[in-house]
């Protein structure tokens, strides 16, 4: 899937994207490595209580800097999880993470070790163009979804950002919009229409 930039939403929803990302991933068996710099206390527990020894999961410095140690246990279980082929390609959680040369260089290097990589980002103005193949717009209210359309280059109105329920959002890939549900915790379905 490459690199998906995950904007808008509440905490409790930017909470529940990961975990549940974390699980289909885990169902699949394939590598799963979560960095937090929000520190929201609800995935830590989730991911922990319900994945067990399958997450890596580490805390992120209140700056939102990755440092070379953290940098290197990511390159690390990619790395492991390069050399079992049966497996899906690993998936990095990254929540609310500050951009530096460093790591988007780790970032760079890990796409083409072909992880799959999601990124909360902290505001729409870390949305940089041509970065993402795919943007994801979850709910918002009124006062801030027009930053979120202008960032998505109004592919999404502000109405529609605003109408969204909890587990709803607009996925963006390329130059094609869908609207997206998102499956609840232990259940298989999803709903995408165009």
């Amino acid at each position: 899937m490459g690199r998906v930039a995950v904007l808008g939403g509440t905490p409790s929803d930017k909470s529940n994207l990961i975990v549940g990302l974390a699980l289909r991933q885990a169902r699949l068996h394939g590598s799963i490595f979560c960095l937090d710099a929000r520190h929201h206390q609800q995935i830590e527990l989730q991911l922990r209580l319900l994945l067990r020894q399958q997450t890596h999961y580490r805390y992120v410095r209140v700056s939102g800097d990755v440092s070379a140690e953290i940098a290197r246990s990511v390159l690390s279980v990619v790395g492991d999880s390069l050399s079992s082929k049966s497996t899906p390609a690993p998936l990095l959680l990254c929540d609310c993470l500050t951009e530096t040369l460093d790591w988007e260089r780790t970032i760079q290097f890990l796409l083409k070790a072909n992880a799959t990589i999601v990124e909360i980002l902290a505001s729409p103005a870390a949305l940089t163009f041509g970065r993402y193949d795919t943007v994801l717009l979850m709910r918002e209210p009124a006062n801030t979804a027009d930053a979120l359309s202008r960032a998505a280059g109004r592919k999404v109105s502000v109405e529609n950002i605003t109408q969204l329920k909890a587990g709803e959002a607009w996925l963006i890939h390329l130059t094609q919009v869908h609207y997206v549900k998102f499956p609840r915790i232990g259940d298989e379905e999803s709903k995408l229409r165009s």
